[in-house]
């Protein structure tokens, strides 16, 4: 059997996303996200893959595929909207609110309520142990946190709690108790950032899990799929089910729109790239310089602080879905949004909220006949009906002007995030080009660039699904990562060469549960540096590699250590296609804010093809709008580029 697909499904909060391939086309495909059962829009979007290629049902489509990957937004979600199960947490007396860190932690009250705090003294005393876990099962709690004061120096109190548990809950009774470890979680020196992420990742572990493994479980039951399914990373990898933490998965659709912006970064030689990803419920906005993503030195998950590098990525409560209303006399956008269901009320499934998506149809920039590939049509009379109620007539205006006000603000809102995101990344907008996708981000780049002063603005042929494509260029990565915070001296290099060999051997391991050998896989390691500043040092797994690199380093502490390994996996592999510059003809016309534009179709350009502003380019998922003054021009990859005229 030839299997030579590729698929790629990215579940968001308004719509699934899904990218196949065959090594020579891609199709995309975009169905409404199910927040009740996830794996009812992953297998709608699979359906959409076998038809979009042809195939005449989804059991023969499967029997061709090569890879599936799936990234979601499943554990933000559930953090989002606190739907996680209920969990008990143990800690060293006196942290019952601070969780080790400075005030009350955020996360009690959101991830863990305060009734379900205990503390024990003595974590190998059994009896005050069992005393304080039966006193939390009292309370409903089905899943336990243990992260104890010290742990990250001397982790035998957590683990004794855990084996104790192990003896009195086992796995083959009903009552069976999972202990978590903050220890085991995150090998880190700070107490608080441990208890943090292992209460992240056990108030996500369960909806995820269930979501995950039914997935796989229909694959193999209904259609007899028996290669992996592969679960995007936050660290832009991905992994088998097995061997995938909840935490890991956070935020990883986001992140792998950010992977795309590196690819495509590389592609056309830019040094400085804004990411921005326009969706259904949540702006993203991201940095790239020189081909790699920034990352921030600490983060912080619906303001839970975590003491971790993690990617510099940044959101506003800003899609298409987001409700506009007057207040004070004032458009404002979201926080609230519509969702798919009922959705806007250009869906006419029985929304009456105004919205951006309403907003974009009224203005012209949406195709009512055209949206999700045909599949739905949007009623302009009932966004303009939404739009008089709960715009224009607050502000005493028409609905023309009150959606042209609901797109401003949307813009300024964007600006907003960007600028806020560069300025903790340390720079201005000076020298940066600027990319837009998701399903909402084409509709951004001119007037993004033009509010900015960016010479340049790039949009996707695969925009609504860039994360997808992102997933499609990634590979099996595991990372090991260590904080020892070591001053550097001459007996440095042994112990940092001790955790690198410990990190080599936990991340063969967990290639080895993929089935993966080290002659499959490409290792490497880094170790952060601190000296006033900090940076980061690469080298080969080989301790005299280690020694050169700790001496070139000079002086400083060794803040963290990493071991990551990476196997391959296939990829969707765009080639690009010659051609020459040439005017491009609109298919029609129509008005967009008042203004005569030609629309013109993806499908009709070739490489070079050239449009003037005023102008809408549409596909099946993707509106651009061009601004008068602006010229957009495709290149081979299928993409284009707005520059101003």
């Amino acid at each position: 059997m030839n299997r030579r697909y590729t698929v790629d499904i990215d579940i968001g909060g308004t719509l699934t996303d899904g990218l196949f391939g065959d090594g020579e086309r891609m199709w995309m495909a975009k169905t409404d996200t199910t927040p009740h059962d996830f794996t009812v829009c992953f297998f709608d979007a699979l359906r959409e893959g076998a038809e979009l290629t042809g195939h005449s049902d989804l059991a023969e489509f499967l029997e061709e595929v090569a890879v599936i990957r799936w990234s979601s937004t499943i554990a933000t979600n559930v953090l989002a909207e606190e739907k996680g199960p209920r969990i008990g947490l143990l800690l060293s007396p006196g942290h019952e609110t601070d969780l080790y860190g400075e005030g009350e932690s955020p996360a009690v009250g959101h991830l863990v309520k305060p009734e379900n705090i205990a503390t024990v003294d003595n974590p190998k005393n059994d009896e005050e142990v069992l005393t304080a876990i039966r006193a939390l099962l009292e309370r409903g709690v089905r899943r336990i946190c243990v992260s104890l004061k010290g742990s990250f120096e001397d982790d035998s109190g957590e683990k004794s709690i855990k084996k104790l548990v192990g003896r009195q809950f086992p796995d083959h009774y009903l009552g069976a108790v999972p202990a978590v470890l903050g220890s085991e979680i995150l090998n880190h020196p700070s107490d608080m950032t441990r208890t943090h992420m292992s209460l992240i990742n056990s108030y996500v572990h369960t909806p995820l899990a269930m979501a995950l493994f039914k997935a796989e479980d229909e694959l193999l039951t209904e259609y007899n799929y028996r290669r992996p399914v592969y679960i995007g990373h936050v660290n832009g990898g991905v992994a088998r089910v097995s061997k995938t933490k909840g935490v890991d998965t956070t935020e990883s659709g986001p992140v792998f729109g950010l992977v795309a912006s590196e690819y495509f970064a590389k592609q056309y030689g830019l040094e400085k790239v804004i990411s921005l990803d326009v969706g259904g419920t949540t702006t993203k906005v991201g940095i790239v310089v020189d081909g790699e993503t920034v990352r921030s030195e600490e983060t912080a998950f619906f303001g839970i602080p975590l003491k971790t590098p993690w990617v510099l990525l940044r959101s506003a409560a800003l899609g298409g879905g987001s409700v506009a209303r007057v207040q004070d006399g004032k458009v404002t956008l979201g926080p609230d949004s519509m969702g798919a269901y009922p959705g806007p009320a250009c869906y006419d499934l029985g929304g009456e909220s105004a919205t951006l998506t309403d907003s974009f149809l009224v203005s012209g920039m949406l195709n009512p006949e055209r949206f999700l590939g045909g599949r739905r049509h949007l009623s302009e009379e009932q966004a303009r009906e939404a739009l008089q109620e709960n715009v224009a007539r607050p502000l005493g205006v028409s609905v023309e002007q009150a959606a042209k006000r609901v797109i401003e603000e949307a813009n300024r809102i964007v600006e907003e995030t960007i600028d806020h995101t560069l300025e903790e990344a340390g720079y201005t907008r000076e020298g940066f080009s600027l990319f837009c996708f998701g399903g909402n981000g084409g509709n951004f780049a001119a007037s993004t660039a033009e509010r900015m002063g960016l010479e340049n603005s790039y949009i996707f042929q695969a925009g609504p699904v860039l994360s997808a494509f992102g997933s499609s260029v990634s590979d099996i990565s595991h990372v090991h990562e260590e904080w020892p915070f070591l001053q550097i001296s001459e007996r440095t290099d042994e112990k940092v060469w001790s955790i690198v060999e410990e990190g080599r051997k936990r991340v063969l391991r967990d290639l080895e549960g993929e089935g993966l050998t080290a002659a499959d896989t490409t290792l490497s390691a880094e170790a952060t540096v601190a000296n006033g500043s900090k940076r980061n040092l690469t080298f080969e797994l080989e301790p005299e590699r280690v020694k050169a690199a700790l001496s070139e380093a000079g002086s400083g502490t060794i803040e963290r250590v990493a071991v990551r390994g990476v196997s391959p996996v296939t990829h969707i592999e765009p080639t690009e296609e010659p051609g020459q510059p040439h005017d491009a003809q609109p298919r029609s016309n129509r008005k967009v804010f008042g203004e005569e534009a030609g629309v013109y179709d993806w499908s009709d350009l070739s490489t070079g093809a050239t449009i003037m502003g005023p102008a809408m380019l549409e596909s099946e998922t993707n509106t651009s709008y061009i601004a008068d003054g602006w010229k957009l021009q495709t290149d081979g990859f299928g993409n284009a580029v707005l520059k101003k005229d």
